[in-house]
């Protein structure tokens, strides 16, 4: 088949000129309910909406693989075939709403009650082996930035700040927001894997950066104070440094195959961090104030796990009323000044916290956080990391919407995480269907998704898209899971998409995007833009 390189840049740019026991809980709790089995859902089949694939075509990083996909009109080409990761779809003739029934926690706990009644059961064993990781690359190369995390009084001004990063060999276009940032940090409870477990009860600090902005421009002109909550992905660091001379992946000149360059090594502690940051900066751009920290177990924030989900959801939350409390709140300005509690908050949301329109949002890990934290601020929600698994009220701030990028609303999470839950009390990336239950209480949600995604094919992500019933958009694109490894036409669209949805939301405006009935039409609409390991492919229609 005929290869073509061409990239084609089409987007327009964005207009736009607590303590810890406080706020574990935010209402009356109550004991798990047994699920009932939900009501169908008003969609097509998976089978309606996931029309056959007519194509396959060769895909690069991560895959190095042929997928089957979709012929689909290319401007240049004629025709050509957008590949993309499969998923197995429900049962035929399935009676119910497959993606929650069939995968909630409870089905998961019933699963794991049948392999104890037969015992030896393997994934109790394994479980009682679990060894939580810790990612900790900040400081690796370059010494300036390094602190011990654990630390209980660490000095802010030892954090890099943004301001670190537009020096050479970085130059990144966030150092701008420097003198209008602070090193930011508040206290969440430990979680349970901690107090069950080791016996640690001390709360946890986070850190990470606050950034002021203008303010979002109203049609009127005038500008009003909004916030989103970002936080990355699996293992990304908002401070590890990126040589931008360094590369992403190499091919190898034996086999022909793309394969990741592994760091931290050359100037590289760590290949995303760059890419993140600017996502933030663009939302600050967009007049933003944007807070973004560390989750639990990684670089500058405190913490012994990286892998609770449920709690790093709920952390974004918690500093929702950090900053309305200024309970274990402490920021640094560009000035070197440490502020704690009140005084703090004051100076970064001198108005009624509770009136601010919030987006919350992260790629990968963090857009699983994310779908929890909006499922506790939207729905009734329950300590599934807990023995009892009590239930709570909503949280019920004013969040306006959600970004969702490199996401997978729901994984298959077999015996293993539902081992996780009972014996290390942690809800971990093999997340289960509950915020799917509740997104159609959500008021707008953003997603984005890499079509070569390795971890999980974009339909999943396509499905929980018809069930939002508030606004909604969902991008493609053609490239693999890492929201910063699409390829540069891709990341930079990605990140002015996030931007343009985050004001609609805070401003309540609709979207001017299409809406989707089929995966196919979703796929055909996905950019002319191929993430490079992977070149389009001349196609005649069959």
């Amino acid at each position: 088949m005929l290869q073509i390189s061409r990239r084609k840049a089409w987007w327009t740019p964005l207009a736009a000129g607590l303590t810890a026991a406080a706020v574990l809980t935010t209402g009356g709790a109550a004991a798990a309910p047994k699920p009932k089995p939900t009501p169908p859902l008003a969609l097509p089949s998976e089978a309606q909406q996931v029309p056959p694939t007519d194509c396959t075509a060769p895909v690069g990083i991560d895959a190095n693989a042929t997928l089957p996909g979709y012929l689909v009109p290319d401007d240049i080409l004629g025709v050509t075939c957008v590949p993309f990761t499969q998923v197995p779809l429900e049962p035929a003739g399935y009676q119910g709403d497959y993606r929650v029934d069939a995968f909630s926690d409870q089905v998961l706990r019933d699963m794991l009650a049948n392999c104890e009644a037969a015992p030896p059961c393997a994934a109790i064993t394994n479980a009682q082996n679990y060894n939580p990781p810790q990612f900790r690359l900040t400081g690796s190369l370059v010494p300036q930035g390094k602190i011990d995390p654990h630390a209980p009084n660490v000095d802010l001004r030892d954090i890099r700040r943004p301001a670190f990063f537009g020096q050479a060999p970085y130059h990144e276009g966030i150092a701008a927001a420097d003198k209008n940032s602070y090193t930011f940090e508040f206290a969440v409870p430990a979680e349970p894997y901690e107090r069950l477990k080791r016996g640690i009860t001390a709360p946890v600090k986070l850190r990470g950066w606050y950034l002021r902005g203008a303010g979002v421009q109203q049609p009127n002109g005038r500008r009003v104070q909004s916030l989103a909550i970002f936080v990355g992905g699996r293992s990304v660091e908002t401070t590890t440094v990126q040589d931008p001379r360094d590369p992403l992946y190499v091919r190898s000149e034996s086999t022909g195959r793309f394969e990741n360059v592994t760091y931290p090594s050359r100037g590289t502690e760590q290949w995303a961090g760059r890419h993140w940051r600017q996502y933030l900066y663009k939302l600050n751009q967009a007049g933003f104030d944007v807070l973004t920290f560390d989750k639990r177990g990684h670089g500058i924030s405190g913490g012994i796990s990286g892998d609770n989900i449920l709690q790093q959801g709920l952390d974004m939350l918690r500093a929702v009323d950090a900053l309305d409390t200024g309970d274990g709140v402490r920021i640094v300005g560009a000035n070197g000044k440490q502020l704690t509690g009140k005084a703090a908050v004051r100076a970064l949301v001198p108005n009624n916290m509770k009136k601010l329109p919030i987006i919350l949002g992260g790629p990968s890990q963090g857009s699983a956080a994310t779908q929890w934290a909006m499922n506790a601020n939207f729905n009734k929600w329950c300590e599934l990391d807990t023995p009892g698994r009590a239930c709570h009220k909503p949280w019920g701030h004013n969040v306006k919407g959600a970004v969702l990028m490199a996401g997978f609303p729901v994984v298959n999470p077999g015996l293993a995480e539902a081992a996780r839950r009972k014996v290390n009390h942690t809800v971990g990336l093999g997340g289960t269907s509950e915020p799917l239950a509740g997104i159609g209480s959500w008021p707008a949600v953003f997603f984005g998704k890499g079509l070569f995604d390795g971890i999980q094919g974009p339909f999943p992500t396509f499905n929980a898209y018809l069930r939002v019933k508030g606004d909604k958009e969902l991008l493609f694109v053609r490239g693999p899971h890492s929201e910063v490894a699409f390829g540069p036409g891709n990341v930079a669209l990605m990140q002015e998409r996030v931007a343009q949805f985050a004001v609609r939301a805070v401003l309540g405006q609709k979207t001017d995007q299409p809406r989707y009935a089929t995966l196919k039409e979703a796929v055909a609409a996905s950019p002319q833009i191929w993430e490079p390991s992977t070149q389009p492919t001349f196609e005649t229609k069959p």
